[in-house]
C-alpha cells in the first residue's frame, strides 16, 4: 500500500485499471461467456476500497457509481 502522500500521483493508473477490469467483466472479450461477474465484482471491491481511502475525490466516487 503506498503512503498517504503518494496516492494521488497513482490515482489516474489506479483508476484507469480498476475501470478496465469493470468494462472486462461487463462484456468480456473471449470465452463463452459474455459477462463475468468475477470481474465486475472484484472492481466494485477495489473501487469501494478506494472510496474508503479518499472519499473526497469525485473521481473515485464517479467510478464506483459507473460500476455499481
Amino acid at each position: 500500500m503506498p503512503t498517504e502522500a503518494d496516492l494521488p500521483d497513482r490515482l489516474r493508473a489506479v483508476l484507469a485499471v480498476v475501470y478496465l477490469i469493470f468494462n472486462e467483466g461487463y462484456t468480456a472479450s473471449s470465452g463463452d461467456r459474455l459477462t463475468r461477474e468475477d470481474l465486475c465484482a472484484e472492481a466494485i471491491r477495489l473501487g469501494r476500497l478506494l472510496a474508503g481511502l479518499m472519499p473526497d475525490e469525485g473521481e473515485v466516487a464517479g467510478l464506483l457509481a459507473s460500476c455499481c
